[in-house]
């Protein structure tokens, strides 16, 4: 896949204007970067309230998904692969203009990242590391791979983003793969912190100590100070991540794993901790309450 020249000669992604779809919370921090940056911005919603503070900053609204499109280089934030599919059907890519260029930001599967670039048009890879709260202070990681000559035009939009772009080469599946690897981490430290947590409590020790000693010393770092914090006081709201989400991600780690041949000993533990989490405890809380399974599952009560 190359990047598909316009009549002018241009690829759409050396111009100013920008497609942006799906405006939550993080697409919505997302979008603000690229509008702090001087692109002029055509963001589509859903819920089209949620870009209502977007505009306010100056970007324009889209009616439909097509309109976003149409700039020629749509970025897009969506929850599920499957809500891709549903915006960027076979008929919008194919109306799309020349030089069309969809970079998704989404946590996908490798096999539906393969899907999404063999549609038409092209197609990048840009996964993200961090919170709405890391956008906005210019710390965000950016994950990318695909065609190289698309990476290289788009480079300079990435960069608005975050701190960091970490480019995982041509293979349109890498950053999909090396992102969710990061989530299945991150999901690994919401179990330990629960467990060593709860342990604590039944000691009746300051919990809360215990958090700030360990990022003072093994474990500086978002993860385990904000998500520690988080599971200590038992606050999951609002959620930077739903549990929901979570355990979608968990999924395609241990699916992902079951296609290339690697066994994950401890993805079963976790798949049966976050699904009742999301039957029992809250979809919609911060995934750091999957803690309140282990207090849960605790035999006795704190001494």
């Amino acid at each position: 896949m190359t990047a598909v020249p316009a009549e002018n000669g241009e690829t759409s992604m050396t111009t100013r204007q920008v497609g942006f779809i799906g405006v939550g919370k993080m697409g919505g921090a997302l979008a603000g970067r690229l509008l702090d940056a001087g692109y002029d911005v055509t963001v589509w919603s859903r819920n089209a309230a949620k870009a209502d503070d977007l505009l306010a900053r100056g970007a324009t609204r889209a009616d439909r998904p097509e309109d976003a499109i149409a700039t020629g280089t749509v970025f897009s934030m969506l929850s599920t692969e499957a809500a891709v599919r549903q915006v960027f059907t076979a008929d919008r890519i194919r109306s799309a203009p020349a030089g069309f260029v969809h970079i998704n930001h989404a946590t996908i599967s490798p096999a539906a990242a393969r899907e999404f670039a063999a549609a038409g048009g092209g197609y990048l890879s840009a996964p993200v590391i961090g919170r709405p709260e890391a956008v906005v202070a210019g710390k965000l990681a950016v994950l990318v791979s695909g065609d190289p000559d698309l990476r290289a035009a788009a480079a300079p939009m990435l960069a608005t983003l975050g701190r960091r772009v970490w480019d995982f080469g041509d293979a349109v599946d890498a950053a999909p793969t090396a992102k969710i690897a990061v989530n299945y981490l991150i999901l690994h430290a919401l179990q330990a912190l629960s467990e060593s947590i709860t342990l604590l409590q039944h000691a009746e020790l300051n919990t809360g100590r215990f958090v700030e000693m360990i990022n003072d010393s093994i474990f500086p770092g978002v993860v385990y100070n904000g998500y520690g914090n988080a599971i200590a006081t038992g606050t999951y709201t609002p959620p930077g991540f739903t549990t929901t989400l979570g355990l979608k991600d968990l999924n395609l780690a241990l699916s992902t794993a079951d296609e290339l041949g690697v066994d994950l000993p401890t993805g079963p533990a976790l798949q049966d901790v976050f699904a009742t989490a999301v039957e029992q405890i809250g979809a919609d809380l911060d995934w750091a309450s999957v803690a309140e399974v282990t207090r849960q599952r605790s035999t006795g009560r704190p001494r």
